[in-house]
């Protein structure tokens, strides 16, 4: 009877601890699991007025604009490296623009790309350029 008390109690202490410790591990991370659907919407509905998309690729483009939005937090909280953040970011770019382009049509793929992400690249500057002139 000793023996069995004392193993219950064990485990309860047990299970408390490692209760303990997922509770600090949640705390540490102050990112949500998932972006705001306020901000995904928006975003869609931003693509959808300027690239006049329809239902189906409405509905497609939201959920890749949830997967993409949701994995850009996570590789910001996971990654405080700065060059392999971007380096990240920039695969997940690549990987987004890929998914556009299977949803989107070639005009809507084309307008895509001078709309939004005209803004997202910055244009090349010479070297010889310094601003001095």
């Amino acid at each position: 009877m000793k023996s069995l008390f004392l193993t219950i109690t064990l485990l309860i202490a047990l299970a408390g601890s490692a209760a303990a410790q997922m509770k600090d591990w949640h705390a540490e991370r102050a990112v949500s699991s998932t972006p705001p659907a306020e901000m995904i919407d928006e975003l869609t509905r931003q693509m959808a007025r300027k690239l006049q998309l329809n239902e189906g690729q409405y509905v497609k483009l939201r959920a890749v604009n949830q997967i993409k939005l949701t994995t850009v937090e996570e590789i910001e909280w996971q990654y405080t490296d700065l060059a392999k953040r971007n380096a990240k970011l920039n695969e997940l770019e690549n990987q987004y623009e890929v998914e556009c382009s299977r949803i989107l049509t070639p005009t809507q793929l084309s307008l895509y790309h001078s709309e939004f992400l005209h803004d997202a690249k910055p244009t090349k500057v010479d070297a010889k350029e310094n601003g001095v002139g």
